[in-house]
């Protein structure tokens, strides 16, 4: 069975950095064409939300007007000198002038859901990897971290679309619980090599990307509307496919080698997206191990990704929609999906940001959950007692109406316009007149972007008082 350089075990919890479950070898998991898929392209249509597996760009597309996706994602907890690492990996500006997003599959242990907020507000997207880390994972471990990113990360239920197994470590019980939990697509199987690198696909007609953990069969893995978006793997010296952390399976130099010739394959042939999957704690210092080496490795094979055109650092997310729409490399940049943009807030209202400016999101405002080995920040109600897979979100500390309680984010609200102490939101879902900061960079004509650090407020999103005192300057 072709597998698979994944990680080393980490020691003890006694690091700055707590120890992270995602660090065992992936098992159970192989990789192939399913011999039993087959899709029926005239019924599976995007426009039903269906789509056949194919090595071909969606909806026609030439390969050359075909955006190059690359998807940067970090799997396990979310702790601050884990995101100080993943932002180094996405300090990268795509061909609009946008920063490069990439996707947190988060598990619950060691989470601190501030920063949760935090990387979800910038811009990122937030998924799901189960409360405890734990393989071939149950309906409780999956709806648990889900339930909690929301209530103590404040992540909209609409917004944490997507999963990602544990070790890689699935089953046909897993992609069930995930069409009845209403996931929108999942990440969990591998794409070993050219027989099976396939685009993102739905699973109306089954797994096309064979896994033993599911039997070895796509029968009993039709979930209608459920996507799936294969993991990709790279190839190294030997020909052997490395999936997450192929840092770890050679010297930076030989990892750059093998992952920028799997990055051309993609580039030259169809565009299927590439992928960078990392558990962030293998790359982030600590008291056993300097990964400095590494760390700078993969930042200069971002690099030369990035000098590429066409190439674009997506979330998941962004990629799902544009799976459902597909349009040319030359219009995605005018898609809202792949806009960035600051909601304009004059103090501090708990949502991730730093709405005041002083170089500090939510300070002073958020809350301290300690329960001994259970401690996070929150903008929202600490629990009672000790979230537990089978009791995610236990009564809040806080009573409703009474100082201090945190009121928690309604459907018709985003968590960045939301103010959890006031119960407001300061601009709903429907509205056509929230006031944004446009955050995307000035571009040079060939969509390289020419200074990252300018930013530029969009005339259709200042105020109607600015743009009054700006004509009276001019006469």
């Amino acid at each position: 069975m072709k597998w698979i350089a994944c990680a080393l075990v980490l020691a003890a919890s006694t690091w700055t950095v707590h120890a992270q479950e995602g660090t065992a070898p992936p098992t159970g998991t192989g990789g192939g064409v399913t011999t039993a898929y087959n899709c029926d392209t005239n019924a599976c249509q995007l426009t039903h939300n269906c789509l056949c597996a194919s090595k071909n760009p969606p909806a026609g597309l030439a390969p050359k007007d075909t955006p190059q996706f690359v998807v940067v994602t970090f799997d396990d907890s979310v702790q601050d000198t884990l995101v100080a690492t993943a932002k180094k990996m996405l300090n990268y500006t795509n061909p609009n002038g946008c920063s490069a997003k990439g996707t947190w599959y988060v598990s619950m242990q060691y989470t601190d859901f501030s920063l949760v907020q935090e990387w979800y507000a910038d811009g990122n997207e937030v998924a799901d990897h189960t409360f405890s880390h734990v393989g071939n994972p149950s309906g409780d471990e999956i709806a648990a971290a889900k339930s909690m990113l929301q209530t103590y990360g404040g992540i909209p239920a609409n917004k944490i679309a997507g999963f990602r197994a544990p070790f890689l470590n699935y089953s046909q019980e897993t992609f069930k619980l995930l069409g009845q939990q209403q996931f929108s697509y999942d990440s969990s199987a591998s794409a070993s090599g050219d027989d099976d690198m396939f685009w993102p696909y739905t699973l109306d007609y089954g797994l096309a990307n064979l896994n033993d953990a599911t039997g070895g069969s796509s029968a009993g893995v039709k979930v209608p509307g459920l996507w799936e978006f294969p993991m990709y793997s790279v190839a190294n010296s030997a020909g052997i496919p490395q999936l997450m952390d192929v840092y770890l399976a050679g010297s930076p130099q030989d990892v750059k080698s093998w992952s920028m010739a799997t990055f051309d394959k993609h580039y030259n042939g169809n565009r299927q997206p590439f992928g960078i999957y990392v558990h962030p704690t293998h790359l982030t210092p600590n008291a056993a191990a300097d990964p400095t080496a590494q760390l700078n490795g993969l930042l200069d094979l971002l690099q030369t990704i990035s000098q590429k055109q066409d190439v674009w650092f997506v979330t998941n997310w962004q990629l799902l929609q544009w799976m459902k729409n597909p349009v040319k490399a030359s219009e995605l940049g005018k898609q809202e999906y792949m806009k960035c943009k600051k909601p304009v807030i004059a103090s501090e209202i708990c949502n991730g940001l730093d709405d005041d400016g002083n170089g500090t999101p939510d300070d002073n405002l958020l809350n301290n959950c300690n329960f001994g080995t259970t401690n996070f920040k929150t903008c929202f109600n600490c629990p009672s007692s000790a979230p537990t897979p089978s009791n995610p979100t236990p009564q809040s500390s806080a009573q409703n109406g009474s100082a201090g309680y945190r009121y928690p984010v309604p459907s018709t609200c985003d968590t960045t316009w939301w103010d959890p102490v006031g119960n407001k939101c300061l601009c709903d879902l429907t509205s056509t007149t929230c006031q944004y900061k446009d955050l995307a960079a000035s571009v040079t004509p060939n969509g390289k972007s020419s200074d990252a650090s300018i930013m530029r407020l969009s005339l259709s999103h200042m105020p109607l008082t600015i743009i009054v005192i700006a004509l009276v300057a001019l006469f």
